[in-house]
């Protein structure tokens, strides 16, 4: 097959969405198909600027096997999200003209959110005469509606307005969860088209030995009990919470919180911190991917958060890092959520009420005295991850689901 990946994440950018696009792309290589990737040019998530330099002027390049078209694009990562959800409607453009650089492709695959990228699919998929396969991530704009983000009705129309087109053109809309999938089933007229496929987790990224120090050394964090938050520090992260809980245990000398990445709510979480006179807080920019499997493996217990009013059945790809690390998580999200069943199945951590700093702390204080409670949450997290959540394993599956749509 020769297939055309649409995404608005990819390396350089940092995130996991970006992580997992990279992995699926060179997957499919590796399976002998040909790929080419549309991507933005990337503005934000950096480890460093200076990483995006050697991609500047280079409109098509190829990366490890795969044929990368960077488009120009505005960046709206750090905007107020209704206007970033408009401002992203500029991208099926870009993404259009980055495809008249693909040539004839058989099949096309996208990535959403931003949900409009997978319109953008829609057009280039109508010109190209090809299917498309949509994999969504988040329940756009059910989740900005959730949040109190998305209040005004015309607006609501309109973004319902392309969640149905995208929908109703998508030959698979491929999600990570039941809950993703019922929501979904019951808004198309053909339920058999939406499959769930977990995300994925590379097992052997993160078979690092327990006992290593490098991350913790390099900054000044050894000897310390560490709870890692990593990732986009947005309004729907509900990081504030995270912060009381740290100002409960601010007497608890060993626990420290690392709060790796950066966001919109970065700089005010910051300030907060200074505030209230934390000394058990740490904020670190961005990782690289390579190195991101140390800091888990060095950390102590990995936090899950979202604000209580998200209800979108959403699983942080992060809750996977944490099981295939063997690390006991805190999930501090909605019941709602689908990341709340796999940490009770798999039994690899505490759930809490979000928004509630207090159970937040308690939680975090209980795997601290109990640490041998915690290591065998951890040591049924990786288990679970190693049956369910496997790098080739799935990719197998999304690949056999991209060959059967060719089919439909």
């Amino acid at each position: 097959m020769k297939v055309l990946l649409l995404t608005s994440y990819y390396p350089p950018e940092v995130r996991s969405a970006s992580q997992l696009m990279n992995e699926l792309a060179q997957g499919l290589v590796e399976r002998e198909h040909s790929v080419i990737v549309v991507t933005p040019l990337s503005g934000y998530n950096l480890v460093d600027r200076r990483s995006n330099s050697k991609h500047e002027g280079r409109f098509v390049s190829q990366e490890d096997g795969v044929t990368v078209v960077r488009v120009p694009a505005a960046h709206f990562q750090m905007v107020h999200p209704l206007m970033r959800g408009f401002g992203h409607l500029v991208l099926p453009f870009s993404f259009l003209v980055g495809s008249f650089f693909s040539g004839r492709v058989d099949i096309i695959s996208v990535y959403s959110p931003p949900l409009v990228t997978a319109l953008g699919a829609l057009f280039i998929s109508k010109l190209k005469r090809v299917p498309f396969v949509v994999n969504v991530q988040d329940l756009f704009p059910k989740n900005a509606i959730d949040l109190g983000i998305l209040r005004n009705t015309w607006a609501i129309k309109f973004f319902r307005v392309i969640e149905n087109l995208v929908y109703k053109h998508a030959t698979r809309i491929v999600v990570h969860s039941e809950g993703n999938s019922q929501a979904i089933k019951a808004n198309v007229s053909n339920p058999s088209r939406v499959v769930v496929l977990h995300n994925w987790v590379d097992l052997n990224a993160y078979s690092i030995s327990t006992n290593s120090q490098v991350f913790a050394s390099k900054h000044d964090l050894e000897g310390l009990f560490l709870v890692l938050f990593a990732g986009v520090m947005g309004y729907a992260q509900d990081l504030e919470n995270v912060i009381m809980a740290a100002r409960q245990l601010q007497n608890e000398a060993k626990i420290a919180f690392l709060l790796i990445g950066d966001g919109m709510e970065k700089t005010l979480l910051v300030k907060k911190t200074k505030v209230l006179g934390l000394t058990n807080v740490r904020f670190l920019p961005w990782v690289s991917p390579k190195e991101y499997p140390q800091v888990v493996s060095e950390s102590h217990v990995g936090l899950v958060t979202l604000k209580e009013t998200m209800k979108t059945p959403v699983v942080p790809s992060k809750l996977l890092g944490y099981m295939a690390a063997g690390k006991p998580v805190v999930a501090s999200v909605n019941p709602e959520s689908d990341a709340i069943t796999i940490v009770k199945q798999a039994k690899c951590g505490l759930s809490v009420e979000p928004g509630n700093s207090q159970v937040l702390a308690d939680a975090i204080r209980h795997i601290y005295r109990l640490p041998d409670q915690g290591r065998e949450m951890g040591k049924r997290g990786r288990v679970y991850a190693e049956t369910n959540f496997a790098k080739e394993v799935i990719l197998n599956q999304y690949e056999n689901i991209l060959q059967q749509s060719l089919l439909s």
